[in-house]
This record gives structure tokens, sequence and C-alpha cells, in this order.
């Protein structure tokens, strides 16, 4: 019968991020934060800087944030963490409601990444590519990147963050465009550079680009005229502080029609009124049900929405810093800036000006305006039907990608996985942000993005490796018979686990303790056993390990976790590697939060030695010895969590006489794990105050030392 092997080693997976900005770099953010196995991961960017994008790499400080900075955190889980950067980092008077410039939130989406590249494992590595991907291939359940420098990828898994493409100009305009350098994109470096006093300007669009490109022309003291038109020739709303509002709607009563759901928010809007609150709170309360309700509304509902109510939505939900405000109604006050309802018809080139005909709205009546530049401020586009982009050629080309129907952005499963032309959800290709604006609607913004970011790390890294320590030579074979004997420290409530082939008779003890010399050696000459290792799952605490004394007793090899704080060991162990002994095999599972290089170890498949990482129905503190609450859910949950429900669970230390538990009880029955979320669990680890172990300041460098011989033993075998 033939072999089924599996590796003995986890060979690191590599995950292509394509696009450096805002999404791209919370992804990997996110990876490098909750990654406990081998992983690289090659962020690849045409710009140099990462992290900033069109919207972070503003050069002028006039351009605010739309939310305050209280609501800005890169993580759904720790909501001040951007708060707290910027008091770290020289901007201690900011407040939550402070609307900050967009270049400093650039800074940190960008430290946000260096420090999680600091502080990922070290087998966890990030490369930033300065080059743009021009195609995709799939090859043999893998995916081959192509570059434009013609180097080429093999990566097991690829997220699309490609963020914003340039806006598309109204057909009148575009006919004269690639004759004349006074069309500009607003999002170009030279949108308005090279400007006359006296020159008039007119911005195609009206909404939060227009309101950047006002901004700036006021910044650099702009004195022309500003035209903006637009069809409904609506501006975006000011922020106000607001009363949270009640939940008004249930999802699955919730109207069905674009008509039934503005009357019904406008029904809101005027209760709200009479109790004296602001409409903004209303349009806040749809918030966290905006995606749901988008997608239970029939198709033929969400194209009459984006026909009538998309542009009034828009103005109100998307609002802006109200420092921002005064500048645009201060323009508009004094003249300098108009506003147009309208369509505009034509657009026809004069020596050095731009004649433009629009069509009023309301009245049909025609404008014709007269400038010396045009400005696209449309916004982005995202018809994937219409782009002209390589990489999206290639996917089309091979089926790999579906527009949606809508005509904005590519469908996408609920995991943000690609779906292909026939609705299947691709293992390989996954998407964030304006993508999946068809199936979603409000996906863009930061409080979005950052939960579609989180997820999709947390989704990817189970999907490299959903079973990750398993290691089977021959699946039909009988396990190998093994010697397996749990030892108890009454004083520190350790178990020290001896085991040992039973043909051979080779015996490895791990985690011994110094007060049990004299009990280990006996076991060990009653079963005639000869001691090979000892083996560490962490530099203990709470206890001295015995390890010196039983090397100096039988010669046994000490092998401790690799990039443990020890430089006395015989042998260091990897995360992955197999330990073996005589028939037994012994996994070693990188399991870092209860301290920094923390193994558990994995036993013929089927007794797993968890020691501090988890205990039954708890584990291990995380409060000193570099250890992460954080690493340690992920360790647990990423890892542990995934093996078979019946794998045996022996930990390092229990309190109330419990000597085996199961994974299956664990994931079901664990108090510090079951229900809880990675953020609620880093609360609870946090929140523990305990005391220090009473043996901790002899215990620890005494065990870095291979433990401290303290009594002189002259045991025989």
């Amino acid at each position: 019968m033939n072999n089924c092997m599996m590796n003995r080693t986890i060979s690191p997976s590599t995950i292509a991020i394509i696009g450096g900005g805002l999404s791209g770099s919370l992804v990997a953010a996110n990876i490098m934060r909750k990654a406990t196995m081998p992983l690289f991961i090659k962020l690849i960017e045409r710009n140099q800087e990462v992290g900033r994008g069109v919207a972070y790499g503003t050069p002028f400080e006039c351009h605010l944030l739309n939310v305050p900075a209280g609501k800005m955190s890169a993580f759904p889980d720790e909501p001040n963490h951007f708060l707290n950067w910027l008091h770290r980092n020289g901007h201690e008077e900011v407040k939550a409601s402070t609307f900050v410039p967009r270049k400093v939130y650039g800074d940190y989406v960008q430290a946000t990444l260096s420090e999680a590249e600091a502080n990922a494992p070290a087998y966890v590595m990030l490369e930033r590519i300065v080059d743009e991907a021009i195609a995709i291939r799939s090859k043999n359940h893998n995916l081959m990147v192509h570059l434009s420098s013609g180097e080429s990828l093999y990566v097991q898994k690829a997220v699309l963050a490609l963020g914003n493409f340039p806006a598309s100009l109204p057909k009148p305009v575009a006919c004269v465009e690639n004759h004349n350098d006074n069309i500009r994109d607003a999002w170009s470096s030279h949108a308005i550079a090279d400007l006359n006093p006296e020159d008039s300007i007119l911005l195609i669009g009206s909404g939060l680009t227009m309101v950047d490109a006002v901004v700036a022309l006021h910044a650099k003291g702009f004195q022309g005229k500003i035209h903006a038109v637009s069809r409904h020739g609506l501006k975006p709303c000011s922020h106000k502080p607001t009363i949270p509002y009640p939940t008004f709607i249930d999802l699955e009563t919730a109207p069905k029609t674009a008509r039934e759901l503005l009357h019904l928010v406008r029904q809101q809007v005027r209760t709200a009124d009479e109790q004296g609150q602001d409409w903004r709170a209303v349009i806040d309360a749809l918030r966290p049900v905006t995606q749901e309700i988008w997608q239970t509304l029939p198709l033929k509902e969400q194209k009459r929405f984006l026909r009538h109510v998309k542009a009034y939505w828009e103005v109100h939900r998307h609002q802006i810093a109200p420092e921002i405000a005064d500048v645009l109604d201060a323009a508009e006050e004094s003249g300098q800036l108009s506003y147009y309802a309208g369509r505009i018809q034509t657009c026809q080139q004069f020596d050095n000006k731009l004649t433009v005909t629009i069509s009023e709205r309301e009245t049909q009546a025609k404008i014709v305006l007269q400038v010396n530049r045009i400005i696209n401020c449309t916004g982005s586009n995202c018809n994937y039907r219409s782009l002209q982009h390589p990489l999206l050629a290639s996917l089309q080309e091979q089926h790999l990608i579906r527009p949606n129907v809508l005509s904005m952005g590519i469908d996408t499963a609920v995991n943000g996985a690609l779906l292909d032309a026939d609705g299947n959800a691709s293992e390989l290709l996954y998407t964030l942000g304006t993508p999946r604006k068809g199936n979603l609607w409000e996906t863009t913004a930061v409080g979005e993005i950052r939960v579609q970011a989180a997820n999709l790390a947390q989704d990817l890294l189970k999907s490299l490796n959903p079973i990750p320590y398993a290691v089977v030579e021959n699946w039909f074979a009988p396990k190998p018979a093994m010697l397996f004997r749990q030892l108890f420290d009454k004083e520190s409530s350790t178990y020290t686990y001896l085991i040992a082939d039973p043909q051979t008779k080779e015996a490895i003890l791990v985690d011994p303790v110094s007060e049990q010399v004299e009990r280990d050696i006996q076991i060990l000459r009653e079963l005639g056993l000869t001691l090979r290792y000892c083996l560490e799952t962490h530099i203990h605490a709470d206890h001295i390990t015995a390890t010196s004394q039983l090397k100096g007793i039988t010669g046994c090899l000490s092998i401790m976790p690799e990039n443990a704080q020890t430089t006395c060991a015989d042998r260091y162990i990897a995360d992955g590697k197999i330990l073996q002994l005589g028939n037994i095999q012994i996994q070693a599972i990188a399991t870092p939060g209860h301290t920094d290089s923390h193994m558990a170890y994995l036993v013929n498949n089927t007794h797993l030695l968890t020691g501090d990482a988890l205990f039954i129905r708890g584990c291990g503190r995380t409060d000193f010895q570099n250890g992460d609450a954080g690493l340690l859910y992920d360790a647990v949950t990423q890892k542990l969590f995934t093996l078979p429900d019946d794998t045996l669970v022996y930990p390092a230390h229990d309190y109330q006489g419990q000597t085996v538990s199961t994974i299956g009880e664990e994931k079901r029955w664990n108090p510090r794990f079951a229900g809880h979320s990675r953020s609620q669990f880093m609360m609870l680890m946090n929140n523990l105050n305990l005391p220090y172990p009473k043996k901790m300041s002899e215990a620890v460098p005494a065990n870095q030392h291979g433990g401290k011989v303290l009594v002189a033993l002259d045991y025989q075998i």
C-alpha cells in the first residue's frame, strides 16, 4: 500500500497584495499581526510610498479627513488606536472630535504598517515591491503575478487592493481632452498648477473631489472665478455633533423599494426634528445596516435608487469637516464660487480658453461659460466594464472576474473572494473596498475598509493552512505504540510528561521540575528507559526546570523552543519541525502569546502538549516575558483549534485536579475562547491583574541557564 505523505515542515506560503494604499496596507498589517505560520507577503505598489494612495497622498495640509479622529482607527477592535498614535507622535492637542489633515493620516497608515512589520514573528516577512501588476495567471492551484518590469511572482493567494481608478470625463469634454493641456484630472499633481490670478475654472462635479479642489485653490490664494457643475448641483453637507438616534429599521421588515425607503427616512427626519434632534443622527443610525439594506433591495430598486436618490444620499451621508464647509460657504457668499445643476452639452476650444455650454436641470436653459481650465472632479470610476487596465483585462480574458450588473465594481462572495464569470467563488483571488461597491454600496470609507481588511486577513490565514499540524506517514497504518505518563508537581501545579517508545526504550521528559528529579529518575529506572531528551515548552516563571540536573545524571540533550532567551540548550526546535523518538513523532507548534517563544507539541497526532498556551477551561497569562494576548488568541484559534476535535489536550498546569481534555471540548467550553472575539479576549487577558509567580525572580534566570542544580544527586539507571 502506498504511503500518503504530508510535508514534515511548514513551507512558507506567499500572499500578493496588489495595491499599497490604505486597503492594501491594512490587509498586510492585519496579516502580520495575526500570522502564526511561516508566510511571505508581497506588497506591490507602483508608487515609492505605500500607505497613502490618492486620498492620503495629498501635499495640502488643508485637506482634512471627513471623519473626526476618534472614529478613524485602522483596527475595528482598537477604537483609540489612531488617537493614541497621534498623542504619541507630536499631536497631543488633537481630540476625538478633531478633523485631522489627511496627510497626517497617511503618516499613521505608514507607521501602522511599519509597526506590524517590526512586531511580526521572524517567520513572517513583508517585501515592498515598487512595480505594477499587469496580469495574473492561474497555475497548478496557485497564481503567477506578472509585473510591468518583466518579473513574475509565484503566490498562493492574491488580494486586489486596487482602490480608485481615475474618473471619466463627460463626452463633450473628453472630445477635446487630448488636444488641450488645460483639461486636467483633480487627482493629478499638476491639477491646479500654472494658474494666473485672473483665470476662471470649471470644476466638473460638486462632491468631495470638488471640495478638495476648492480648498486647495483657497490655500494657494487663488482669486479667480470658480464654477462647479453637476447633474443635481448639490454639495456635501457639514458635520455637526448629534445625539445618537434609535434604530428605526428592521432588516426583515425593511421596505423593499427605493421610494418606501426614502419615505421612511424622511419620516424619521421629521420625527427627529420634532424632538429637537438633527437629521444627521437619523443618517448615522442607518450606517450599521446600510450594506444589509442595500442587499435586500431587488435589482430594479437598486437601479432606481442610483437614478433618483444616490446624489442626495451621498451629500448627506458623506459629510465634510465644519472648517472645510466654512471655506466653501465663504467662497460662495463672496461670489467667487458658483454651483450649477445641469449637463454639459458642448465644449469647444477658442484660443487659450474653453467655452462650455450647460443645459440647466430644471429649465433646460443654456448657460455658457468661458474658462481657462477644466478640472475633472467627478470622483472615481468604478465601472469595470469600461476601465482600461492590463490587469483587469487579463482577469476578464480568463473569466476570473465578473463585472457587477450595476456597472459598479465586480461581484464578490461575502468574504471578498472574486466571483468568476459563472458565479463561482475563487479560493485564490480576493478584493476589498471600492471593487465591492455594487455588492455592498457603502464600502469606500475607513469604517468599512478596516473591517473588511481584518476579516479578509483572518480568512486568508485560515485558508492557507486549515489543519496546519497533522503529520501522518501512512493514513491506513495503525498508530505506533507509545508509553505516555502524566506526572504532577503539587507545589507549582506543573505537569511533566514522560513519553517513550516501548520498543527502543528511548524516552523524553517534557517540562521536568527540579524538585521532582528523584521521582523522574525512579520511573525511568523502573520502566527500563533511556532518557534521550529534556524538552521545554517555554522559559518557565513558576518553577525551575530539572534539565540541568537530568543532563548531569543521564547525559540527555536539552531542547528549547527556537528564539528562547537562552544560550545553553543543546538543540533548538523550530515551528513545524519533527523530533523523532524511535517510532514516535513529536511536532513543534509555535504558540506565542504566553511568552514570545512558546511551543506546543503534537505527539503522534493524538496527544497535544499545550504548555501554558491552552489549559483545561483556561489559558496561561500574557502579562510578562513579552506576552501578547492577541498572539495567544490567534495561536490557539488558528492553530490548535484547527486540529481534529478528538485530539487529546494535556496542559502544563492545572489547579483544579483536571488531567486531560480534547480540542473539541475546549473549543466549545473554554470560557477564555468560546464565544469571544479577539478584542474581547484581549480585554479579558489585559485586565486579569494577577500577582506574579512567587518564584519568578529566581526561576526565570535559572531557566534561561538550563535550570539551577539545587541538590547534588547521584542516581544510577
